[in-house]
């Protein structure tokens, strides 16, 4: 019934058997909505897996619509949900894979007890039996021994045939339960690490091949290979990620390295101008000393030209005083006025 609904829905929509009013009231379910299962959007449901099975999880409490998937699956959120749903599927799974391999522990616990098959007990028939067997064949040792002692060989030989004779007997009460431990042997369980069912070691192949293609087995089957791809993909993406930090601290020690380097570069190419700079000051204060020197030296000529000539003025004008006094001292003129 279930299936039809979920059919008849599919084909006719959920609101099918609604009134006006209540179609009103109706809101569509959208494959993003809470009620609907992300894991059966993404890959399958684990409910959907062991259905009359003895692993059966029951029905899913969650929305699958076919229709919810195809729209899911032609979304351009697509790629953005599918982490999500893949992380939720995982979880569940993870669950599911943890308390099989509990009860595979158990399984192969109990398998490893059961390896020492025990030899199963004679009857009481059986055992009397032996036990006059095994009486007689004591006496007849002991006559065997006095005979050998005695030098009668010949009848030494003939006891000896009755001995092989009762050891036989022996073995064949005996033969049956060996035959009934191998039996047992061959009927040895063993576990399927897979689902974790018990089977019949060396059984038929076509029992084997009916247990492989069994419900649990393909459900446990694609868990175990859903979570190993996942397991995969999260650590590839880990190492890829890895990488990609590790080139990027790469990329950032490179630049760093070559803002150094540039900066280093500025450095020296500002200290070559100070240099240079100082450089030609050292220049410009050594030609203005010289040039200072050289003022000073025409400086020093100017004053010594002048004193020089200073003198000689000044001894021509006293040549010339005394010249004009010696003049007026002769003139006749002044005399007759003094």
């Amino acid at each position: 019934m279930d299936a039809q609904r979920a059919l008849l829905d599919e084909l006719m929509g959920a609101a099918r058997n609604m009134t006006e009013d209540e179609r009103k009231s109706y809101r569509e379910i959208k494959w993003d909505d809470r009620e609907v299962c992300g894991p059966y959007m993404v890959r399958f449901c684990p409910h959907d897996l062991f259905v009359n099975t003895k692993s059966n999880l029951g029905p899913c409490e969650k929305v699958h619509d076919l229709k919810l998937k195809e729209s899911f699956e032609q979304s351009p959120r697509h790629d953005a949900f599918v982490p999500r749903f893949e992380a939720d599927l995982a979880q569940f799974c993870e669950k599911l894979v943890t308390d099989l391999d509990k009860k595979v522990r158990r399984g192969r616990d109990r398998l490893a007890q059961e390896l020492e098959v025990p030899t199963p007990p004679l009857s009481s028939e059986q055992s009397e039996q032996l036990s006059l067997i095994e009486e007689k064949i004591k006496k007849l040792l002991e006559q065997i021994e006095e005979l050998g002692e005695a030098g009668k060989v010949d009848e030494a030989e003939a006891l000896m045939r009755k001995v092989d004779g009762l050891n036989a007997e022996k073995t064949s009460i005996i033969q049956p339960n060996s035959k009934i431990t191998a039996l047992i042997q061959e009927k040895k369980m063993e576990l399927c690490e897979i689902c974790g069912s018990f089977l019949v070691a060396n059984d038929a192949a076509d029992r084997a091949q009916s247990h492989v293609a069994g419900k649990q087995h393909i459900g446990y089957s694609m868990i175990r290979d859903f979570l190993s791809d996942y397991k995969a993909a999260k650590e590839k993406a880990r190492e890829e990620a890895r990488l990609a930090r590790e080139k990027e601290d790469e990329e950032r020690r490179r630049k760093r390295e070559e803002m150094e380097k540039s900066r280093e570069k500025r450095e020296q190419s500002r200290e070559r101008v100070r240099d240079q700079e100082r450089e030609k000051s050292r220049d410009r204060d050594r030609d203005r000393d010289r040039e200072n020197d050289r003022s000073r030296d025409r400086r020093g000529n100017r004053h010594v030209g002048y004193r020089n000539g200073r003198d000689n003025y000044d001894r021509e004008r006293q040549r010339d005083r005394r010249g004009r006094d010696r003049s007026r001292s002769r003139s006749p003129i002044r005399r007759d006025r003094r």
